[in-house]
């Protein structure tokens, strides 16, 4: 009984380690027996099966053994056959001896195993000295002592992939993709050869002879056939070269799709930027310079003449999150023809129409929590106190004629207006109607492009960057101005120009002239 459960667990064994387990010492598995085992335990590659093949010639023919030393003696192909009584250190193998660096194998987990089975191959890796012997060839560039790469036989490291896949059911392999950065064959004639410096069991040798070596390597070097130096310099920068592992490759590509998206985005808010300068009817944009760089044209592109109406709205900052005032900013470019903008359009904001309507019911409400409320700051004339029940009917006086002038093209312009568009809604305004029938202009879109910004910014830092006098934010009557006095020098000045990375707005050099008939204000909000 004790005899057949030996017998099982033997078998068991065998199936494990793909070969014959015997207690017998004159019965020796043949290293046909062996190959003929792994391949039907884990079926490799026609590649990497060639580095495992070891068939008999016909009758008559010789074929050189694919792992023979530089001596006349010749070593079998199966690698149990290298022992330290066959290689000695300082012993080169054959020059068609596939070799493959060793850094490369050690990193072959994190660059070609996926993250479902790395964990479970990983502790293979990190054990692999101990798990195999490994033989070690170390291979130094001509004459150089310092530059130099450690290899083992190719076959090893198929043979070692091989028996992971027996014991854990994986299909490891080296990518065909890469087969040339792990199968290097060096040792061509005049070439340096990779000699032997030990087993993974023992610390490899420094060989004694090691500067004679270099030197008569050095020396064979200059000698060697062109084409020989050319085969072996290929090798040796494969040898060192960095593989691109799949997430590499898979980062690699998303940040060629990023970029491309990126691209893709930053076309799109230059042609919206184009798309307002012709309907401002300007034909071409200034590039950042000076005002006689510009030309205007008093006939807009449009079929139609187009109105702008920016909105602004300011809302309580706990519940119920009333609307507290609404803004309202009118540019018709009929206003505009025969005048030219002047530097950043400055010229053409006194064509600008301006509304502030204050909720009559929360006319002495300051917000003070996240942004400093001024309602009672408005700039550009009178402020309006409907109250909350006719709120939605003074604004509708104010936009229906524009909305509803089918004789017209309207444009809506805000920051990031979805959601002060919301609210109107909340309200009552009939926001679908009046949406339908007209386009919308972005300003932080607008500024993106003449930026070249990847970034959403507020109004505070686009008027700075414009150089836009301000006074009194987040009084809503102030912030409409505001946006559309930026839209209209962000339309004269256009986008980046194309190579630029940074740029000067026009009104930079005119702060004088702006000074006379705008206050900056000292308020930190």
């Amino acid at each position: 009984m004790a005899d057949q459960q030996l017998q099982a667990q033997l078998d068991t064994l065998q199936e494990v380690l793909g070969k014959t387990i015997t207690f017998d010492p004159s019965k020796k598995t043949s290293a046909t027996e062996r190959e003929v085992s792994l391949r039907e335990t884990s079926r490799p590659s026609d590649w990497q099966e060639q580095h495992l093949t070891c068939e008999k010639p016909p009758c008559g023919e010789t074929v050189p053994s694919l792992v023979a030393c530089a001596s006349a003696a010749t070593v079998p192909a199966d690698t149990e056959a290298w022992d330290d009584v066959t290689l000695r250190p300082g012993d080169s193998l054959d020059p068609g001896v596939a070799m493959c660096p060793w850094k490369r194998i050690e990193k072959y987990p994190l660059q070609f195993i996926g993250k479902r089975n790395r964990p479970l191959a990983q502790p293979f890796f990190d054990g692999i000295r101990k798990s195999n012997t490994w033989r070690f060839f170390e291979l130094h560039f001509p004459g150089d002592a310092l530059q130099s790469c450690i290899l083992v036989p190719t076959v090893q490291f198929v043979r070692f992939l091989q028996d992971i896949n027996a014991r854990l059911g994986t299909e490891l392999c080296i990518p065909r993709s890469n087969e040339a950065f792990f199968s290097l064959n060096f040792g061509q004639p005049g070439t340096p050869q990779a000699r032997y410096v030990g087993n993974s069991r023992n610390k490899p040798e420094v060989l004694a002879d090691e500067q004679q070596v270099l030197h008569e390597e050095a020396i064979s070097w200059r000698t060697a056939d062109k084409e020989h130096k050319r085969a072996w310099l290929a090798n040796w920068e494969r040898s060192r070269a960095l593989v691109a592992s799949h997430d590499s490759r898979d980062a690699a590509k998303r940040a060629k799709q990023i970029a491309e998206r990126a691209e893709a985005k930053k076309r799109d808010m230059e042609a919206n930027l184009r798309a307002l300068q012709a309907r401002l009817g300007i034909t071409s944009a200034g590039m950042g310079g000076e005002e006689e760089q510009q030309q205007f044209s008093s006939d807009a592109t449009s079929s139609k003449p187009v109105v702008f109406l920016s909105i602004d709205i300011e809302v309580l900052e706990d519940e119920p999150r009333s609307m507290t005032e609404i803004g309202v900013a009118v540019l018709d470019t009929r206003d505009l023809q025969g005048r030219e903008p002047g530097p950043g359009g400055f010229r053409w904001w006194d064509c600008i129409k301006s509304h502030h309507l204050v909720v009559r019911e929360y006319a002495s409400h300051r917000n003070h929590k996240y942004v400093r409320g001024c309602p009672d700051m408005f700039q550009f004339g009178e402020s309006t106190f409907p109250e909350e029940w006719d709120l939605i009917d003074t604004l509708s006086s104010i936009l229906d004629s524009y909305t509803r002038d089918r004789d017209i093209e309207v444009m809506l312009v805000g920051q990031d207006l979805q959601g002060d568009l919301r609210y109107l809604s909340n309200a009552g305004y009939d926001v679908a109607q009046a949406v339908s029938s007209v386009d919308i202009v972005d300003t932080q879109i607008l500024y993106q492009a003449w930026a070249a910004d990847t970034q959403a910014r507020n109004l505070r830092r686009i008027l700075s960057d414009l150089r836009i006098p301000y006074a009194f934010l987040h009084n809503a009557g102030n912030d409409a101005m505001y946006t559309l006095r930026a839209m209209i020098t962000m339309g004269v000045e256009g986008p980046m120009p194309v190579g630029e990375t940074d740029r000067t707005a026009q009104l930079a050099g005119h702060q004088e002239l702006l000074r006379s008939s705008e206050v900056q204000s000292d308020d930190p909000w």
